[in-house]
């Protein structure tokens, strides 16, 4: 299959252009974006878009002035609208702390977002504009041999599935066309038709990595191992990407089912996360961390390596990782979350987005906390009444405990043994609760501790007690000693009333 065809039908399976779009070639003079450029051209019209290029005179070779005015001669020959920028890049590379490469990608890119805007204003200005807005895309060349190039690079420094993904035929606004073709085939297709292009001769230096992969390996792979070796790393990476799609999905549902999530704090529940799959959990949790840091730049394998060593952990504890993310363990709670202000500076106290989760976990847990005191509604019941009885539909006192209401926040209790009035406040020390009918006792902070609540809710939660004594955690248990009984003559119904 000639090169047209090849490319056309992977513009088509992927999506890549749309009738109607505004097309922006990165257009350098070399081979392959000049191939890039005559395929676009011949495209333009069966295809419905309109094609533009941008040049990035980079300020590092002496025929980069040589290479503008090509490009500048090539586009007026055609018809097509350029726009030439001239950046110092060694300039900007030494004034940013970044290499030469990664100054001219920034830069790059930059200059072909101003010609996108300037496009776009100039289209926003016009008297008749379309009814469907027009879509404004940035094509660059990479092709073939630079998938195999990325995927070797991405596989030296440590990566994932992510990473071996290689370059996307498409990332937001920016399209790649020519992933589907290799160097030769580039090459070939433009000696075929006679068409000139320049040469980069920082392509043929060592100065950087990917020039390295290129010659060093990339070159002896294909000559003493195999001449497909570049087409087969790309088929290798569209392979992967069909498989972390797959697994994103995935990903995605279970995410969905066990995770909570509200202003900014991821909650795992963690006897669900650790059913799963080990490798579906490490992608759950890398997941959970590209919500609150959407670049990961600085979240790796490790990391996730050292939250599942937490989990392992009992009772509680906590990490601090890169991008200002916290993770806290709480029993079987797993957070994921950013502080903010000077929490996030210190790495010390507890911050607004712990005082958030004490609140999330409470309100799971069915315990009631916070400062707004709740409101409590009470009513005596006499068992001795045969209304009372007829309501519950039993004539034997022994089957009232089975009538007793199960809501949540709804507790029925022997009204004679309260003999003073309780309060409802938070937690004192010396608090107690009697635990079973020999009437042992517990401290509340014992209760706390074994219920596996955390240290940072204990203090605000919401207590019914008679002096020292707890009757009732609202969302947790009652007293033994004030339970309603098959000997109880009147009931002291309790509701608390949550406020909305």
């Amino acid at each position: 299959m000639d090169a047209e065809k090849k490319v056309k039908r992977f513009i088509e399976k992927q999506n890549l252009i749309e009738k109607g779009d505004r097309v922006l070639l990165g257009l350098s003079g070399g081979a392959d974006s000049v191939c890039l450029f005559y395929l676009l051209l011949g495209l333009r019209e069966e295809l419905g878009f309109e094609l533009r290029a941008a040049h990035v005179h980079h300020g590092i070779r002496a025929e980069a002035e040589k290479d503008a005015l090509y490009v500048e001669e090539l586009c007026r020959q055609e018809g097509i609208r350029c726009c030439i920028f001239r950046e110092d890049i060694p300039a900007y590379a030494a004034k940013q702390g970044v290499g030469e490469e990664e100054a001219g990608r920034i830069l790059r890119y930059a200059d072909f977002e101003t010609c996108l805007r300037l496009w776009e204003e100039e289209d926003s200005g016009q008297d008749c504009r379309p009814k469907t807005p027009f879509r404004y895309k940035i094509a660059t060349a990479h092709h073939e041999n630079d998938q195999a190039e990325t995927v070797l690079f991405q596989l030296f420094r440590g990566c994932g599935l992510a990473g071996l993904r290689g370059i996307l035929p498409a990332r937001d606004h920016i399209i790649r066309p020519l992933l589907c073709l290799s160097r030769g085939e580039i090459e070939r297709h433009l000696q075929d038709r006679g068409i000139s292009w320049c040469e980069d001769r920082t392509n043929q230096t060592e100065d950087y990595s990917r020039n390295k992969i290129r010659r060093r390996i990339l070159s002896y792979a294909e000559h003493e191992l195999n001449c497909s070796a570049a087409a087969h790393i790309a088929k290798t990476a569209e392979m992967v990407r069909e498989a972390e799609h797959y697994i994103r999905r995935q990903t995605e549902e279970t995410y969905g089912r066990i995770v909570k999530e509200r202003e900014g704090l991821v909650v795992f529940d963690i006897p669900s996360l650790q059913k799963e799959d080990v490798f579906l959990q490490k992608q759950l949790l890398l997941y959970g961390l590209e919500r609150l840091s959407a670049k990961r730049k600085d979240i790796g394998a490790v990391h996730v390596e050292d939250i599942l060593k937490l989990l392992e952990k009992q009772g509680t504890g906590g990490l601090f990782l890169p991008a200002g993310i916290r993770v806290r363990k709480y029993y079987q709670k797993l957070a994921l979350f950013r502080e903010e202000g000077e929490e996030a500076e210190t790495g010390g106290g507890i911050g607004n987005r712990e005082k958030q989760l004490s609140v999330l976990l409470a309100e799971e847990r069915g315990f009631l906390c916070g400062k707004e005191k709740p409101v409590v509604e009470t009513e005596r019941i006499d068992l001795a009444r045969g209304s009372v009885k007829e309501r519950f539909g039993t004539g034997e006192i022994s089957e009232i405990p089975h009538c007793i209401p199960q809501k949540i926040y709804t507790k029925w209790f022997d009204y004679d043994k309260i003999k003073m009035p309780f309060s409802v406040r938070h937690p004192e020390n010396g608090d107690y609760l009697t635990i079973d009918g020999a009437m042992n006792r517990k401290s509340f902070k014992r209760y706390m501790i074994e219920d596996k609540v955390p240290a940072s809710l204990r203090s605000s939660i919401w207590i019914l007690a008679a002096d020292s004594h707890v009757i009732w955690v609202p969302g947790g248990r009652i007293s033994a000693y004030y339970k309603a009984t098959a000997q109880t003559k009147t009931i002291l119904q309790v509701k608390i009333c949550r406020e909305e």
